[in-house]
């Protein structure tokens, strides 16, 4: 396997340290936390471009598919995203 030398912080460094095993190596750790970061993305590039289009258009004050919560509806919505969050 090629490797590559790569600088990081004595701070960084603690923190792999830390989350390292005896057995795993910091390429261990490293490709374990790049591949969770993969998993538990909210969501995808092509969908950040979506959402980030239609924030523009809300800001530009493009009202097209708005649609109006109460705060009691919200706080429903957020509680099972957090539920989901948690699962």
């Amino acid at each position: 396997m090629m490797t590559k030398t790569i600088k990081i912080s004595v701070k960084t460094h603690k923190l792999l340290s830390e989350l390292a095993s005896k057995n795993e190596t910091f390429n261990d750790v490293i490709a374990f936390l790049i591949d969770y970061y993969h998993e538990n993305e909210e969501f995808s590039d092509k969908q950040a471009e979506a959402y980030n289009r239609d924030i523009e258009k809300f800001e530009k004050g493009n009202m097209e598919n708005i649609s109006e919560l109460t705060l009691s509806e919200l706080e429903k919505r957020i509680t099972k995203l957090e539920n989901e969050i948690k699962k």
